[in-house]
């Protein structure tokens, strides 16, 4: 039973620590991208626009290239959170639980791929723009406007599975009253994110920016729950319930 227990805390120490990271690595792009690259000329509208932001990430590639660093190294961190809270949660709603958690880990993976692609294209895409001129030229930003697109589709995919992890661990944490304002939190961001993805595609709004603060809180949050939580077994938890 010691043993059992051992490996809940464990689990719940390392779920803990990487949420907290993960909300603290979140926040501190959010801080690297209107500060260090705005300082080095970045404009946000660039994302959008081929034709001035591949000469902008010439000049800075390694900048660039580092908050896409920083986004998949706050993706990874939040690798282990999904299957602590399932964990810490199962006793009350194994099936939710679980469903939350597969939804979690995916969206945490769709996370990793969105960086990974930006920082290894991006630099080459940029050299390969200043150095062509006329239809080559018109042919590296289109090809940059489609790894932009599926940069943004990996992304949006990650949001989509992000909030049924968050709407489906909200609704349990507050049915199990378990923490009522981290339910809640869960459940807004969550409705954030469905906003974002109804609406960013079809360019109606553009609520990306203000998504990204308000996932770090929760994941921030998260972490800190589950660091509290470290002391107590599966068992305790939560009141015992038929599988939901």
């Amino acid at each position: 039973m010691s043993t059992l227990q051992d490996q809940d805390q464990a689990l719940a120490r390392l779920g803990g620590g990487g949420a907290l990271l993960a909300g603290a690595l979140f926040l501190l792009s959010l801080v690297y991208v209107y500060g260090v690259l705005a300082g080095a000329g970045l404009d946000v509208e660039m994302f959008e626009d081929q034709a001035r932001l591949l000469p902008w990430v010439a000049e800075h590639a390694r900048a660039y290239t580092g908050l896409w660093w920083l986004t998949l190294l706050s993706s990874l961190a939040l690798l282990p959170a999904p299957l602590a809270l399932h964990d810490r949660l199962r006793p009350g709603g194994r099936g939710v639980s679980r469903v939350a958690a597969v939804a979690g880990v995916g969206g945490v993976v769709f996370g990793l791929a969105a960086p990974l692609v930006l920082a290894a294209a991006s630099p080459v895409l940029a050299q390969s723009y200043v150095q062509a001129s006329g239809e080559t030229r018109d042919a590296v930003e289109v090809v940059g406007g489609m790894v932009g697109d599926l940069a943004l589709h990996l992304r949006l995919g990650s949001d989509l599975l992000l909030g049924v992890w968050l709407a489906l661990s909200g609704g349990l944490l507050l049915r199990l009253r378990r923490s009522a304002a981290l339910g809640t939190w869960f459940l807004v961001t969550a409705g954030l994110a469905g906003v974002v993805i109804a609406t960013k595609p079809l360019g109606l709004a553009d609520l990306e920016p203000f998504l990204a603060p308000v996932l770090s809180l929760a994941y921030l949050g998260l972490g800190a729950a589950l660091l509290r939580g470290v002391g107590a077994s599966r068992a305790a938890v939560g009141p015992t319930r038929p599988p939901a």
